[in-house]
């Protein structure tokens, strides 16, 4: 993802900030995103059918902040996702503002093994990104 700033004016917004916050939005063309089923959820250890423990063959989203780390589910810089039927709003908040903000998305494939994915790949599924403003504090 581009964004209209250099890295000496990021490195300024990271070095004057204390903590920091992005949401990213994906909205489903074709099927819904982060490999789930429906519902809405606002904690961020529960996001319904969603991720890597969903239905086989579905995915999940990675997300990959401005230092390099990775966010994504089941880990400690897991995102807040609420979701409904076709779209997922996915928070970020963090109190080590270089962290932010996310830089690339990333969709795995869910539990599948290498040979079955090899020979029958996933259909491709068409998805649209909002990304949202990145506030720093």
């Amino acid at each position: 993802m581009a964004f209209g700033v250099g890295k000496v004016q990021m490195k300024f917004l990271h070095l004057l900030s204390t903590e920091a916050s992005h949401s990213i939005t994906v909205h489903c063309l074709t099927d819904p995103p982060h490999g789930a089923g429906g519902g809405s959820s606002g904690s961020s250890g529960s996001s319904g059918s969603s991720g890597p423990g969903g239905p086989a063959g579905r995915s999940h989203l990675r997300f990959l902040g401005w230092n390099g780390q990775i966010f994504e589910k089941d880990t400690l810089l897991e995102p807040q996702v609420l979701q409904d039927s076709c779209k997922s709003r996915f928070s970020f908040h963090t109190q080590y503002s270089r962290q932010l903000p996310i830089t690339d998305v990333q969709e795995l494939a869910a539990a599948a093994s290498a040979t079955a994915a090899a020979a029958s790949p996933p259909p491709r599924r068409q998805q649209h990104i909002e990304v949202g403003p990145v506030c720093f504090f």
